[in-house]
């Protein structure tokens, strides 16, 4: 061997030797028996074993109870064959304590030395904690997949393009009870319609937008009630090109929880106030028609009496204090004018004018709701036509919902007589000019030409005898509309039945006729 190949030799093994014995890695040497023939401090400091207690000793010293015996089967199956070997083993430090060892075994073969054996090299770490993580992550990822599998509330995941790369199986229950086939997307398509703008924002900033309440309508024919939330989050690049960068992508998380039963037994008591209340409303309407018209029948013999009181007065002339007539007729007149007073105080006060903004469709649901019971009862059918888009009135919507439902009521009651056999309604709504038009047709008897406007007077009915009403629903429906500065007609060109129309002027019109009153 020349000089500078000794030299070489020499550096060679002075540096391989010192890199060895200041690895990190736990190195050691066995023989083809596994005894020990050298570790490294690393080895020491991982396993608590100082040099001189392990060189000689089996491998095996090394080794815990709970380490299947296959592992070590495998382990030397691969040695024996002249391969590698890399897994995971559960080792004993010195005090006895277990860690988990990340290992590799090679064997190695020395041409320098004649008729050595093969020995093997092993290099292992400490992964313990690595483990630990390890197994963290996937427990909390487990915990996360049973809790999102059970919960009671549809989840699901969307990528950037709007893809749902992640459900639950409440989420496709969704699916099937909808009348859509990706519910994620109709979701979106109703908070963009809803939002509007803030929607936009809310995406292009990625905020969260949390229990937002939309309604759909579902195969089994009832609405379903959901309160949806958005959320976002970031997923960090797993490609090496990403580890010093900010690669990462986005995904929109979706929860769903269905709150139909809770909309519908809000509703239910929607609908029980709003029946309380406009029965009252009804109640009072009805009183003070019937206290007009007793004040009015009341008020002819009470005009009377007075003049007859004056005329007599005028004929007795000074005498008029001890006449007992003219005393007797003056008592009268006084009691007629308290029993005035006195119903006119007993009368409820006037309902307050409209102030609030109306949408008719609303209103004419409310009824529709209200009256499907004495629909089921009388056997009508209902056609419900709203436009799809209506300007809003202004009008009180307690009295609008009187209105209409004085309407409706008159309808069934026209078509609930023995022997008559169709029984239809129809509403529908529209834009009408500068009006908001209401149209409800039935397909009673009708209303004689000679009776239109009859119908509309106080206590007046088309029924005789006991199927005779109260008389007051189509004269409450007109009080009603003249309060809104509309017009409740009946169509004299329908035939088959009866068309009343009302129409309400739309948000910032006034009707023709009020604007020429005004000037």
């Amino acid at each position: 061997m020349s000089a500078p190949d000794s030299m070489h030799a020499v550096f060679s093994d002075a540096v391989f030797h010192d890199a060895v014995e200041q690895s990190a890695i736990a190195i050691s040497i066995t023989d083809v028996n596994a005894h020990i023939l050298y570790v490294n401090p690393a080895f020491s400091a991982i396993t608590g074993y100082a040099a001189s207690e392990v060189v000689g000793q089996r491998q095996s010293l090394l080794s815990y109870k709970s380490t299947p015996r296959s592992v070590y089967q495998t382990m030397w199956q691969a040695l024996k064959s002249g391969q590698s070997w890399t897994g995971r083993l559960l080792n004993r430090r010195r005090d006895g304590t277990p860690y988990v060892a990340e290992l590799t075994v090679t064997p190695l073969r020395s041409a320098a030395i004649k008729g050595e054996e093969t020995r093997y090299l092993g290099m292992h770490w400490d992964a313990t904690e690595e483990h630990r993580l390890a197994q963290q992550l996937s427990n909390h990822k487990q915990l996360i997949e049973s809790v999102i599998s059970v919960a009671p509330v549809a989840v699901a995941l969307l990528d950037v393009e709007g893809k749902v790369v992640l459900d639950n199986p409440a989420y496709r229950r969704v699916v099937s009870d909808m009348r859509v086939t990706e519910p994620a997307h109709s979701v979106m398509d109703a908070l963009r319609q809803s939002l509007g703008e803030s929607f936009k924002h809310a995406l292009a900033h990625r905020r969260a937008l949390l229990n937002h309440e939309l309604c759909f309508d579902s195969d089994s024919g009832e609405p379903r009630w959901y309160s949806c939330s958005v959320s976002w989050f970031e997923e960090r690049h797993t490609s090496p090109d990403a580890f010093y960068g900010d690669g990462c992508s986005d995904y929109m998380l979706l929860v769903m929880h269905d709150i139909s039963a809770s909309k519908r037994q809000q509703e239910a008591l929607r609908i029980a106030a709003m029946r309380a209340m406009l029965s009252e409303g009804e109640f009072n309407q009805s009183l003070r028609e019937a206290l007009s018209g007793a004040i009015f029948q009341l008020q002819g013999p009470v005009n009377l009496i007075s003049a007859a009181a004056s005329l007599q007065r005028r004929r007795a002339g000074g005498a008029a204090g001890g006449d007992a007539l003219a005393k007797a007729l003056a008592d009268a007149q006084r009691a007629g004018e308290e029993a005035i007073s006195t119903l006119q105080a007993a009368m409820p006060p006037e309902p307050e004018a409209p102030t609030g903004l109306v949408n008719l469709n609303e209103v004419l649901r409310d009824v529709l709701m209200l009256e499907t019971e004495t629909f089921l009862s009388a056997g009508v059918t209902v056609d419900w036509l709203p436009a799809h888009v209506l300007p809003s009135v202004q009008g009180n919507p307690t009295a609008l919902r009187t209105l209409f439902r004085q309407l409706v009521t008159n309808a069934v009651e026209a078509m609930n007589v023995r022997g008559w056999t169709e029984r239809n309604l129809s509403l529908s709504t529209e834009v009408h000019g500068k009006y908001v038009r209401a149209a409800l047709t039935d397909t009673g008897p009708g209303i004689p030409d000679e009776l239109r406007l009859k119908v509309f007077e106080p206590f007046f009915s088309t029924k005789k005898g006991r199927a005779a009403g109260r008389g007051v629903g189509l004269s409450l429906a007109q009080e009603i509309v003249s309060r809104h500065r509309g017009v409740l007609e009946i169509d004299p060109s329908y035939a088959g039945g009866c068309r009343l129309l009302v129409s309400i002027p739309a948000l910032g019109q006034i009707p023709v006729a009020d604007e020429e009153g005004e000037r």
